[in-house]
């Protein structure tokens, strides 16, 4: 039996908790620095412990992997706590603020034989695997173009950890890694990249628009806190093109001819709320003694952190640990 253990009692971790009680999977403990909001959090989610400090958590016996749901800035450390207590690893996204810091996480969990994995959820969902597949099989031919937009007012918050940079703040690795995921898990790598950022009074990005190049094709990928933008997506190919009314957390599809014809509807509603096809595959993972994701493997955490790395270069923003510790 796998039980989780929750590191961080905020939003994210109450999605994540009614994901995995949804398909009667196993909470066993709670942590946050509060110990009357862990008890809170426990009690809301039917967690059987709640702890008031981290270190707590990791000392559980019974703890068989540690979700950690804490802002950015923290994971890298927290990963570390984990591995040196033989836990297991789901941890949100972004996976660290940077590829070196994700490298040494995954090279000191390999040397243990521990699993980890990034929470991108948005690669597990039935719908964006349903629509890989036809796009492999050719159904919209050769793609030549993705739009991926991802926006929200954020800015009536000017404290709001999005706005932190000691909290790994800003609109790139918050939500411009959705876009990002969604261009290279169906065009790759980008042989090059072009941006325009704009900087929060803060110092974090308040939002973006990202060109990645390719031989044949190109990604257009705008992020912000600025305005709202949806969640819209549209890949299109020589043949057809899909579009996703929230590619995030996608449900529906819709794939089209070039006469803009209606080719297929695809549609799988989330059994809970949708991060639950990530738990599956880490409780499989963990039972089966994987130490990485076939969906979700340690390489393609890397590429994406590092291309979020060279965007933030050519911004010349660096997070204040980064300077301190001169990682990049």
């Amino acid at each position: 039996m796998v039980k989780f253990g929750i590191l961080g009692a905020g939003a994210i971790a109450g999605t994540f908790c009614d994901a995995v009680n949804g398909i009667q999977e196993h909470l066993h403990a709670v942590a946050s620095r509060d110990l009357e909001k862990a008890e809170a959090f426990a009690k809301t989610h039917a967690i059987p412990k709640a702890y008031g400090s981290y270190e707590e958590l990791l000392d559980d016996p019974e703890v068989t992997c540690v979700y950690v749901a804490t802002p950015h800035a923290f994971h890298y450390e927290q990963m570390k706590m984990c591995i040196e207590k033989n836990k297991h690893i789901l941890c949100e996204k972004a996976f660290t603020l940077n590829a070196a810091q994700a490298k040494e996480i995954f090279e000191l969990a390999d040397a243990k034989n521990l699993f980890v994995m990034e929470a991108m959820w948005t690669r597990f969902l039935p719908t964006i695997l349903e629509v890989k597949k036809l796009i492999d099989e050719d159904v919209i031919g050769d793609i030549f173009q993705i739009d991926a937009n991802f926006g929200f007012r954020a800015d009536k918050k000017p404290k709001d950890r999005l706005f932190d940079p000691i909290l790994g703040g800003g609109a790139l690795l918050d939500i411009g890694i959705y876009p990002v995921t969604l261009a290279n898990l169906f065009l790759g790598i980008p042989d090059s990249f072009e941006s325009n950022v704009t900087f929060h009074p803060s110092g974090v990005d308040l939002c973006e628009k990202i060109r990645y190049f390719y031989p044949e094709a190109e990604a257009v990928l705008t992020a912000s806190f600025k305005e709202d933008l949806g969640t819209e997506a549209t890949i299109y190919g020589t043949k057809g093109y899909v579009t996703f009314p929230g590619f995030h957390s996608a449900q529906v599809a819709t794939v089209y001819n070039n006469n803009h014809k209606v080719v297929k509807m695809i549609e799988h509603k989330h059994l809970v709320n949708g991060m639950e096809y990530e738990v599956f595959e880490t409780v499989k993972c963990i039972k089966k003694r994987c130490t990485e994701s076939s969906i979700m493997p340690h390489e393609t955490t890397l590429q994406i952190m590092r291309q979020m790395d060279e965007i933030r270069h050519s911004w010349n923003f660096r997070y204040p640990q980064e300077l301190a510790e001169n990682n990049i």
